[in-house]
């Protein structure tokens, strides 16, 4: 049975331009699907934009309300305090460090960071002729 399905599907022979008209399609649904990843990658872009411009605000607030800052000062200002104390010292900074807040900052900075980095490869897709 297997020999006659081939035999008989090798004189089969397509059209010229079946060929071309499949390429054609296919890069045409290509292209389509690219502009529609486009659209999608430069919507996640603009709202993970907005999330890190109030992630920001909110890791700024948190900065100066766990007193952090006021801890980190301290370094600048007595030095022998540190020295003596730098185990405790360093304990101190890292329970009043607003690790929530940097975590929100790292989270939305890398979402707009990959969709940034997908919407040129999908400019080069969508736009790129049938024949090229």
């Amino acid at each position: 049975m297997q020999d006659y399905l081939y035999t008989f599907l090798k004189e089969v022979v397509p059209p010229q331009a079946l060929c071309g008209v499949v390429l054609q399609h296919v890069a045409a649904v290509r292209r389509r699907a690219a502009r529609i990843q486009i659209g999608i990658t430069a919507t996640v872009a603009l709202f993970s934009g907005v999330a890190l411009i109030s992630a920001l605000s909110y890791a700024v607030q948190e900065f100066y309300a766990s007193g952090f800052y006021d801890y980190l000062s301290l370094m600048v200002s007595d030095h022998n305090v540190i020295f003596s104390f730098w185990q405790t010292f360093s304990y101190l900074l890292l329970e009043s460090l607003p690790s929530f807040a940097i975590a929100g900052v790292l989270v939305c900075a890398g979402v707009f960071g990959w969709s940034l980095s997908r919407i040129p490869r999908n400019v080069r897709y969508a736009f790129t002729p049938v024949g090229a």
